[in-house]
C-alpha cells in the first residue's frame, strides 16, 4: 500500500534553496515548475535515494490555506540516514550552519545536524 514519503518544504525562495541543496549537499535538480513571472514555484531535488520537494510559500498556501503564515518558520527536522558520515561532514561543515557536530548518540549511532538556508534542521545519521 504505502511506498515512500517525500517532504515538501515550504520555502521563501525556491531558486536559492535549490542552490543550497546542490552546492552544499550535492543534490541534483530533477524537476521544477515556474510561474508566469518566470519565478520557480516548485522543485524536486534528489541525492541517491533521498528526495525533497521545495515549494514557494505563497504558492503552497494557495494550495493549502491551512498553512497560511507570513513567513517560513520551520517546525520539523529531517532525519537522513547516510553512509560515510565523516566524509559528508567534511564536505558540508564549512558551507553551512552546523547545529551539532558529529557525536555518538545514546542510542548508538553517529549523527550531526545542520540548518539549510531556510532554517530547516537536517540531521544526518549513520549506524556504527
Amino acid at each position: 500500500m504505502y511506498k515512500s514519503i517525500t517532504a515538501n518544504l515550504m520555502v521563501e525562495n525556491v531558486k536559492e534553496t535549490i542552490r543550497f541543496y546542490q552546492e552544499v549537499l550535492e543534490f541534483d535538480l530533477v524537476d521544477q515548475v515556474t510561474n508566469n513571472d518566470g519565478q520557480i514555484d516548485w522543485a524536486f531535488v534528489k541525492k541517491d535515494e533521498v528526495t525533497i520537494m521545495l515549494q514557494e510559500r505563497t504558492n503552497l498556501i494557495g494550495e493549502y490555506t491551512i498553512l497560511d503564515i507570513d513567513r517560513v518558520r520551520p517546525s520539523l527536522s529531517l532525519f537522513i540516514f547516510v553512509d560515510n558520515i565523516y566524509e559528508l561532514f567534511d564536505l558540508v561543515k564549512d558551507k553551512c550552519q552546523v547545529l551539532k557536530e558529529i557525536k555518538v548518540t545514546s542510542y548508538g549511532i553517529n549523527e550531526f545536524a545542520i540548518a539549510d538556508n531556510n532554517g530547516y534542521v537536517l540531521t544526518f545519521a549513520e549506524f556504527k
